[in-house]
């Protein structure tokens, strides 16, 4: 079977389990309990929590154009956004919403600059790496309160323990890789190249390519140290959106009746962080986000009924969606997906001065 029908195969495959999951949950709870329970959010709850989700957006497109500025890349505003919202918008309908579009950014930026791909590849790698330093240390705080809280059996607290190493411990290494310059990334696609009977141009011409781009984050961490400390500062901010979401959500929604402490948005965050890094399985999540929410909730807050649970993830989802048509037409415009697989070899040329 041709893998570009193996995929459209994977893709109804999830919609469709994801869809009759999510009406499995409409049914069972009640479309007007659920529509009810988001009307109790109001006028004021309902500003509160958008502007929440636009801060997270716009803390994406500044935090990015300051590392792409301390390159001495000068994107427009415009060029930032488009290609900040084309990704989160690829990031959001692949099985896992923190990663997916950044190809598409580096795409799209390089393109439009006439600049190296590694160059920019590197301001991603950057920022994907501050980005996750900051909500790890969000998720392990949660971790530590999930295992300590005795909500989970012995063999769930060893899995969930188990993802902190794996997801930490990856994260990890490839920091330490590139802040000390030693390219294990390029020296790991060597040691396939070596042993693979295949795939050895396309490994040696990646393999370069990897290594102009490590070196190239490895110089942001030695000479922009400004730079990185700004936009550590925003991608913890950023993290901090998502932290509290619940919070403004339910504290509006039930008129101050069910209020979250510092350590309950730790679990809750820290269990949605493995949801929707693991269980992401549907296009934007439908139906397994809200399935797993409510087991979520239950865990913290047993009182919560699953209609409000449902009500929280359809409006912070409406509220994303707004941003995500954007990205949408954006991909649309670009040619709906479809864009080249840049390689070093065939780095865009320099853009016309003309």
């Amino acid at each position: 079977m041709a893998r570009g029908v193996k995929r459209r195969i994977t893709v109804l495959l999830s919609i469709t389990v994801g869809i009759s999951l999510f009406i499995y949950i409409l049914n069972d709870i009640g479309v007007e309990k659920i529509v009810g329970a988001i009307g109790q959010l109001g006028v004021l709850g309902t500003l509160v929590s958008f502007l929440n989700v636009c801060i997270m957006v716009f803390g994406w497109i500044w935090s990015w154009k300051i590392l792409l500025n301390a390159y001495g890349l000068q994107p427009s505003w415009g060029l930032v956004t488009r290609a900040v919202l084309g990704g989160y918008a690829l990031s959001y309908l692949t099985p896992s919403m923190y990663f997916g579009g950044e190809p598409l950014r580096v795409y799209m930026m390089s393109k439009e600059l006439g600049v190296s791909s590694s160059k920019v590849t590197a301001t991603v790698v950057i920022w994907k790496i501050l980005e996750g330093g900051t909500l790890f240390s969000l998720v392990v705080f949660g971790s530590f309160n999930v295992v300590f809280s005795g909500a989970l059996n012995v063999s769930e607290e060893i899995s969930l323990a188990a993802g902190n190493l794996l997801v930490m411990g990856a994260w990890g290494l490839m920091a330490w890789s590139f802040i000390t310059k030693k390219h294990w990334i390029s020296r790991f696609c060597g040691f396939l190249q070596k042993k693979l009977p295949f795939g050895k141009d396309r490994l040696t011409k990646t393999r370069s390519w990897l290594i102009e781009a490590e070196t190239s984050v490895h110089f942001a961490f030695s000479n922009h140290t400004k730079a990185v400390l700004i936009v550590l500062v925003l991608s913890l901010i950023i993290n901090l959106t998502v932290f509290v979401r619940p919070w403004l959500f339910f504290s509006f929604a039930s008129g101050g009746d069910i209020m979250f402490g510092f350590r309950n948005l730790a679990f809750i965050f820290a269990l949605f962080f493995f949801l929707s890094t693991f269980l992401w399985l549907t296009p934007g999540g439908i139906g397994t986000s809200e399935f797993g929410l409510i087991g979520i909730f239950q865990l913290v807050n047993n009182t919560i009924p699953g209609r409000d649970v449902v009500a929280y993830s359809l409006t912070i989802k409406g509220m994303e969606l707004f941003f995500i048509i954007i990205g949408l037409f954006i991909l649309l415009h670009m040619g709906a997906l479809k864009f080249p697989k840049f390689r070093k070899e065939d780095d865009p040329p320099p853009a016309d001065s003309s």
